[in-house]
């Protein structure tokens, strides 16, 4: 008489893509920020974030582009097999709306944030989407810009796994300020790069 197969659980399409994001994205080497850009980027990292939670890990996100949606962690959640209300209690967030706001966040107030929540990923929701404002003569745009890099280079070089998220660039292309987007994309290792939303996930070399 044959022996049964050991059962193999199954496996949602969802819960792949979870993992592999999470796996590919999520885990920067020490002093590394990581990315995920394009489009539904913010989708794909908001359902990644879900694994660590689940697991435990509380997490800080700024958000720079109001991205943010409760609703697809739970959902994420809820994939992954948990009730969808267990992630979002592990999760501090902080919107920001200009340049300078983003950068008091990261420069003096996301350390504290980390310290006190003991979360060790810190995600940066659209961060180049706080430099649209025309108002901002772009020599202190980049200024600020450089200052937003720092302070997160600082984080990472301590230990935090910082990961950046951003969707087409929110700036006309050719235009000064398009810069900012490409030059977030340059930098990040590991960086997920998505073709369209839906499709399969290429990872930047």
């Amino acid at each position: 008489m044959k022996g049964r197969a050991p059962h193999t659980p199954l496996v949602s399409p969802a819960a792949a893509d979870i993992e592999r994001a999470s796996a590919l994205c999520l885990r920067p080497a020490p002093g590394k920020l990581a990315g995920f850009f394009g489009a539904g980027a913010h989708r794909l990292a908001l359902r990644a974030l879900a694994r660590p939670l689940v697991a435990g890990e509380p997490v800080v996100a700024v958000d720079g582009g109001n991205r943010f949606d409760p609703y697809e962690i739970g959902k994420a959640e809820r994939a992954l097999g948990g009730s969808g209300r267990v992630a979002l209690s592990r999760i501090l967030v902080s919107r920001a709306f200009t340049c300078h706001q983003m950068e008091a966040l990261l420069s003096r107030r996301l350390g504290p944030a980390l310290d006190h929540s003991g979360a060790g990923i810190a995600v940066v929701f659209g961060l180049p989407e706080t430099f649209a404002d025309a108002d901002v003569p772009y020599a202190e745009a980049c200024r600020v810009f450089r200052s937003c890099l720092s302070a997160l280079r600082r984080l990472a070089a301590g230990g935090t796994r910082v990961v950046l998220v951003g969707s087409d660039p929110p700036f006309p292309e050719g235009g000064d300020r398009a810069g900012f987007f490409r030059h977030l994309v340059r930098i990040a290792d590991p960086c997920l790069l998505l073709r369209r939303e839906g499709t399969l996930l290429q990872r930047k070399t």
